[in-house]
């Protein structure tokens, strides 16, 4: 049960100013992931202030099965230029299926907007920062305390009234390891928001030990397209 009071706090974080400031926008997306051949519940909550020069994002992502994960996070932005801005990412991530009993990230770095259009987003951005990770104690791995750099980016584009494709990636790395995460997803509007499908593949490679790896396909519903 002590796992589920962070999703609760970050849930309760990410309501309140939906609730306090109109400029906020958020979106819920819920449904079902298929996982090695077994099924859990996904949700996704997410909120945000688009404003300049500067932005908020703040999301939490729980997937409930066997071996459940929690992602919470904060990313603002402070925008000095029409395309290039500074970012900060504070995470923790709680994630059974990957032997993570918690780790906490600490980030910061450039990014760039390629491409801002009605149709058509992209992005791409570049830091550096600090991890603490504990390992869960089957895994034979040590609790690691290290530096670490962060390539990332998004694109998106609507093909029609209907549909939209989006693809995100990011490669995390340091001196012992190095993880890699790639997600596709195909939204469809429907009344009242989406229906998005995205298959997303995961791998950490140690220096020392066998690489840990897995993916995952989600159905649900989001707020909003």
């Amino acid at each position: 049960m002590y796992k589920l009071l962070p999703l609760m706090t970050m849930t309760s974080a990410l309501l309140m100013p939906l609730a306090l400031e109109a400029q906020w926008t958020g979106g819920v997306e819920g449904g079902t992931v298929l996982r090695d051949g077994s099924t859990a519940s996904r949700v996704r909550v997410h909120a945000s202030l688009n404003e300049r020069p500067l932005s908020h994002y703040v999301y939490a992502d729980w997937i409930r099965s066997g071996n459940s994960s929690y992602v919470f996070g904060y990313k603002p932005r402070y925008w000095f230029s029409e395309q290039w801005y500074s970012f900060g990412d504070a995470s923790l991530r709680i994630d059974d299926q990957l032997q993570i009993d918690k780790e906490i990230v600490l980030l910061s770095g450039l990014g760039f907007d390629l491409i801002n259009t009605a149709q058509r987003q992209a992005w791409l951005e570049a830091g550096m920062g600090f991890r603490s990770i504990d390992y869960s104690q089957d895994s034979g791995i040590e609790k690691a305390e290290e530096g670490l750099g962060l390539i990332r980016g998004r694109a998106s584009q609507v093909l029609s009234d209907l549909f939209r494709l989006e693809l995100d990636g990011d490669i995390t790395a340091s001196s012992s390891y190095i993880e890699s995460e790639l997600e596709l997803g195909v939204s469809m509007r429907v009344s009242q928001g989406a229906v998005k499908i995205s298959h997303r593949i995961r791998r950490i490679e140690f220096d020392e030990f066998d690489s840990i790896s897995d993916s995952d396909t989600s159905v649900g519903f989001t707020v909003g397209f």
